[in-house]
């Protein structure tokens, strides 16, 4: 007979890998490899590289790595949380806290701060 330890470790097992595979994130579109994320979108995404350039976060070295994951943690719209990280004062402070922080803070263009105070 199953003793009643394995069978309650059994199903904590199982319930911390569904929710372990419930907020993972997913694999990059494209293989990656050693590359920085900027090699390829400098080209791929333009628009995209130059907002990021022009952005707090580009004007202070925060890399894509920092929001988005890696190539097999990929998150292609971060979650409120992911800004907490670095932003939590501002996630206090937040007259909209029901809603993403990228409703109001255009992604790659953090338009919040001057480029004159980064450079």
């Amino acid at each position: 007979m199953v003793s009643t330890k394995k069978v309650l470790l059994s199903v904590m097992v199982l319930v911390l890998a569904a929710f372990a595979c419930a907020y993972a994130g997913t694999p990059h579109p494209e293989e990656m490899g050693s590359q920085d994320c900027i090699e390829c979108h400098v080209e791929a995404t333009p628009d995209v590289y130059k907002q990021w350039e022009e952005s707090a976060h580009g004007f202070t070295g925060v890399k894509c790595q920092v929001c988005h994951g890696d190539e097999v943690n990929f998150v292609k719209s971060p979650d409120n949380a992911t800004c907490e990280g670095c932003h939590s004062k501002q996630i206090d402070n937040n007259m909209a806290p029901q809603a993403r922080c990228a409703s109001c803070h255009i992604s790659h263009n953090f338009t919040v701060h001057k480029a004159h105070d980064y450079k």
